[in-house]
């Protein structure tokens, strides 16, 4: 997210940065120990769109990001270090929900076991359709 005008002009507020970094190195250790996911949402912080792009400097980016099509927009990527993700929703004009996310993977990407479901099941209709179609070709030649 780029700053607006307003916040051109306003400083980047280093105490927040570094507590922010803060939390998400207590979280990754925590994750890293248990396997415990967390989430820090930045949106309920008083953070610009400067804090966000100084925070997003200091985590880097790292080998990994997907854009999402669905309800609207969501990025996700993850940052330079592992297990620390990066995942923001739009609305047609702006972020809506801003997220860093410590985990293996962010919940945004993962597959529901009910849309699994019904993907197994549409899988397995178009493959019998398939098979019934090369068995009727084959019967006929």
């Amino acid at each position: 997210m780029t700053s607006t005008c307003a916040e051109r002009g306003k400083p980047v507020d280093p105490r927040m940065i570094e507590a922010v970094l803060g939390e998400i190195a207590a979280q990754l250790e925590t994750f890293a120990l248990s396997g415990e996911c967390a989430s820090i949402d930045l949106g309920g912080l008083p953070f610009s769109g400067r804090d966000r792009e100084a925070l997003d400097a200091r985590l880097g980016r790292g080998e990994i990001q997907a854009t999402i099509d669905l309800a609207g927009r969501s990025e996700v990527w993850e940052t330079g270090f592992s297990g620390v993700w990066r995942v923001r929703h739009f609305d047609a004009t702006k972020i809506i929900v801003d997220l860093v996310e410590i985990a293996s993977i962010p919940e945004i990407l993962r597959s529901d076991r009910r849309d699994a479901k019904l993907a197994a099941q549409r899988l397995k209709a178009a493959l019998e359709r398939e098979n019934a179609v090369l068995a009727e070709n084959a019967h006929e030649q």
